[in-house]
Formats: C-alpha cells, sequence, structure tokens
C-alpha cells in the first residue's frame, strides 16, 4: 500500500468515525430507568425486578444508564425530572411496586417525558407470587416499547398464575368416599341396611368415581358402578345430579344395570365432606321368574368424603 492510498484510508476512517462519534454519543445513556415505588419489597427482590426491567429494554434496542444517582427509590418528583435532564436522558421510564396483597404483588410500568415527567404510556399486571414478578415485568415493558395492552401479549410462556387459572383443569382433589344406604321400600320381613364404598376425584363443577355398595330390606342389591355427577356451584353447599353404570347383581341374578341419584353436598371448601340425597338403582335384566321382582330400587343415603 502505497503512501497516497494510506492516507486516504486514513482520511475516509477518521472521517467515519467523526459522523459517527454523535450517534454513539447520542446512544449512550439513552433511557433512565428508576424505581418509584418499591412497595416494602425486600432489597434484594427490588433490584432484581429492576435488573430485569432494564435488561428487557436493552433487548429492544433501548440503552439504560447506568448511573448511581438512579439507584434507589426515586419518586417521580421535580429532583427526578431534574436529574433526567442532568443526565440528558432522552426517554424515563419508572417501575412501580404495589406492595403485596396476600402472595400477590401489584407492579407498574411506564414511560414518561425527560424533564416534565407527562406520562407517555404505562401498563400494570398483578404477580401471583414474588417468583413471578420477573415474568410479569417483562410483559410490562414490553407492552410499555410496544404501546401495546399488557393484558394482550401473554405467550404460553409468560401467562400468569391468574391468567392461566381460566384455562387450566378446574382444581380438584381426589377423595374416598363412605356410605350409609337406607332402602326406601320393603320387600318382606328384615331390618334395613346398606354400605358403600368409592374412590373418585372431583373438582369444581364435577366428579368422577367408582363406587362399589348394596343395600336390602327384604331383597337387596349390590353393584359396582362407574358414575359421574355435575355440581353446578362451587361454594360451600351446592346440589348436584348424577348417575352411573355398571355391574349389579339383584334376586340371586347379576347383569348389568345403572344407578341415578340427586342431592346436596356439604362443606366443600372443606378436607372432609358430606353428601345427602336420594338414589335409584335400575337392573336391566328384569323378564325371567327369577329376575328381581322390582324394576328400580329406591334408598336414601348419607356420604362422607375424605
Amino acid at each position: 500500500m502505497d503512501r497516497d492510498m494510506l492516507r486516504r484510508f486514513l482520511v475516509l476512517t477518521t472521517s467515519l468515525f467523526l459522523l459517527a462519534a454523535p450517534v454513539l454519543a447520542e446512544d449512550r445513556g439513552e433511557a433512565l430507568l428508576v424505581v418509584a415505588d418499591d412497595g416494602a419489597l425486600d432489597a434484594p427482590a427490588v433490584h432484581a425486578i429492576r435488573s430485569v426491567a432494564a435488561t428487557e429494554l436493552r433487548k429492544r434496542g433501548v440503552n439504560v444508564l447506568e448511573d448511581r444517582r438512579a439507584e434507589g427509590v426515586r419518586p417521580v418528583d421535580s429532583d427526578l425530572g431534574s436529574l433526567s435532564e442532568d443526565l440528558g436522558a432522552r426517554r424515563v421510564f419508572a417501575l412501580r411496586v404495589g406492595g403485596r396483597l396476600g402472595q400477590k404483588v401489584p407492579l407498574s410500568f411506564e414511560e414518561l417525558v425527560p424533564g416534565t415527567l407527562a406520562p407517555v404510556y404505562s401498563a400494570a399486571l398483578t404477580a401471583g407470587t414474588v417468583e413471578e414478578c420477573d415474568v410479569v415485568t417483562v410483559r410490562l415493558v414490553s407492552a410499555v416499547i410496544s404501546r401495546t395492552s399488557a393484558e394482550h401479549n401473554a405467550e404460553m410462556r409468560t401467562v400468569t398464575e391468574n391468567e392461566a387459572k381460566p384455562f387450566a383443569k378446574k382444581p380438584g382433589e381426589r377423595f374416598w368416599f363412605i356410605g350409609l344406604p337406607i332402602p326406601l321400600y320393603n320387600n318382606g320381613s328384615g331390618s334395613p341396611f346398606g354400605f358403600s364404598l368409592g374412590y373418585g376425584y372431583e373438582a369444581e363443577n364435577f366428579r368422577i368415581s367408582a363406587t362399589a355398595g348394596g343395600y336390602s330390606r327384604g331383597e337387596g342389591v349390590a353393584y359396582f358402578m362407574l358414575e359421574a355427577a355435575w355440581i353446578p356451584f362451587s361454594t360451600e353447599v351446592s346440589p348436584y345430579i348424577g348417575g352411573g353404570v355398571g355391574y349389579l347383581g339383584a334376586a340371586s341374578r347379576g347383569g348389568m344395570g345403572a344407578t341415578a341419584e340427586a342431592g346436596l353436598e356439604f362443606f366443600r371448601l372443606h378436607d372432609v365432606r358430606a353428601l345427602a340425597g336420594l338414589q335409584f338403582t335400575f337392573p336391566f335384566d328384569t323378564g325371567p321368574t327369577s329376575s328381581p321382582s322390582r324394576s328400580v330400587y329406591p334408598a336414601g343415603f348419607v356420604r362422607f368424603a375424605f
């Protein structure tokens, strides 16, 4: 490379650097990010939430100014306006932690006009736990930068606990069911008695179970049924209706049969529940002489779930 070419190269490089320098200087420290309210959360937790916000801003092309005067809690007031002007910030972002509502943590994120601190755009969401604050913060930053709603920018990995609940399976538990059915018919002498044992899963508005049991008063029935029930209310007390199909024995004959029942369920918000109602058992085989003498076997019952 001769001297003329080297001189031209140096001139061109210097010119490009001089042209880029103002742009680099302008981008440097483009945005000021402060925590406007910590909600009395622990300092390490607040610092972590701010770090998540700063990282997300940088991912979206916003250079965040790092300055000691921006650390800690900086209320949105005239001092913050003066600080933004002193630092030459072209954008100002404020993160607010609303404290705790039980385990929940309300969060908000907003962009302000440098100097005047007039609001530009804001978004708010509630984290189900402190551990969920990072996911919520990412969505808030995304909403403010893109000027969209934080309620509608959820993805499979960023959906919050509260948002997921309507789409998740209904909360439920597994129970053992012990029942005391009492026959409501009399086909001969003898005292009424009965017993049933089941195991199943109960959610807010339905129940499925497998039950074996029987009851007798002169003539008796024994059964093993696969059952389902609809429970319309998720309150402490709710009516329900249900039924099942399976194997049933009556009058020394065995075969397919069905049950239908309706009743009330009590203490649904507790670990031990109680059910009371009416049950009807229907043998499908009622034709030959040795078949059951009744087409339906009604019974009242009390049942406990635990």
